[in-house]
């Protein structure tokens, strides 16, 4: 049989077969090996019939279609890349280093716009308007979940985790997604800003999938703030962000890195604002790190 690892907690670990979920163990061999088993991995298992709990045996790990070290996931489909605008308020290159991350790595980001009932109708059509021209972009009222079908209908019957700063409200709107009737149940499970620091406080404690009755695959996971980007060449940065590519085609350098290059086509788009600014101030940052990290 197959399923997937929904949980895994000292040793253990809960895997769904699309109907129950089972909890149970590595076999012995995945153990000596250390193979590292990671939560949204898909596993073939059988049922322990010597077990009176039905416990399963975890026989081996199925090829990953991509997996994160941190928080230690796999598999994923879509990352929601949450922010708000205020309280806390928004910081662009970290939205955008963790969209690069999910380029990188293969996810397909969708970006989400939280606490709208803070933030100006304006700032909220300017913000989802950034993003908008390149990926899927909804605002998520969390205490009225208005824009949460709309969330819902992006990530429907796929692997889906949330990720952002601190405070947003991911923990809110996870349990939106999963259909709590009681939104103030819901918020009193959720951290709040500290006053001290604006900062959020962590509330989820564990790694978990909820299988949705619509077929997705929530991931609930902690402190997920952003993606380790591994060390690449300088000029793959150019293929982290897609607003680029109707472009950089008719540059007149074929390698061109759309920074000091003359007839860069990609610079003549930012110029007539087809490329924003704050997308593109992100990439200069993001390829100095490159630059930084292969000295």
């Amino acid at each position: 049989m197959t399923g997937t690892v929904v949980k895994g907690i000292g040793g253990f670990y809960f895997v769904h077969d699309g109907n129950i979920t089972v909890m149970g163990k590595a076999r012995g061999n995945l153990k000596r090996n250390k193979e590292l088993i990671y939560v949204g991995d898909v596993v073939d298992f059988e049922i322990d019939v010597n077990d009176k709990d039905d416990e399963c045996v975890i026989n081996r790990v199925i090829e990953r279609r991509n997996y994160l070290t941190r928080p230690p996931v796999s598999n994923l489909d879509v990352l929601v890349v949450v922010f708000s605008l205020v309280k806390p308020e928004v910081n662009y290159p970290v939205i955008d280093k963790l969209i690069a991350g999910c380029e990188l790595a293969g996810i397909s980001p969708v970006i989400c716009i939280s606490k709208t009932d803070l933030a100006s109708p304006e700032a909220l059509a300017e913000a989802r308007d950034l993003y908008g021209r390149v990926y899927p972009a909804v605002c998520v009222n969390g205490i009225t979940g208005e824009g949460t079908d709309d969330l819902r209908g992006l990530i429907r019957g796929r692997r889906t985790a949330l990720a952002g700063p601190s405070g947003v409200g991911k923990s809110t709107i996870t349990n939106l997604l999963r259909g709590d009737s009681d939104v103030q149940d819901a918020l009193a499970e959720t951290g709040d800003i500290s006053s001290r620091t604006g900062r959020g406080r962590h509330t989820t404690r564990h790694v978990e999938i909820f299988p949705l009755s619509d077929g997705t695959m929530l991931y609930d996971t902690p402190g997920f703030t952003s993606l380790d980007m591994p060390k690449i060449d300088v000029r793959e940065v150019r293929d982290l962000f897609p607003e680029f590519r109707e472009y950089q085609t008719d540059c007149r350098y074929a390698d061109c890195m759309h920074i000091n290059e003359p007839d860069c086509r990609v610079k003549e788009a930012l110029a007539k604002g087809n490329i924003s600014k704050s997308r593109y101030d992100s990439y200069i940052m993001i390829t100095e790190e490159v630059k930084q990290w292969q000295r």
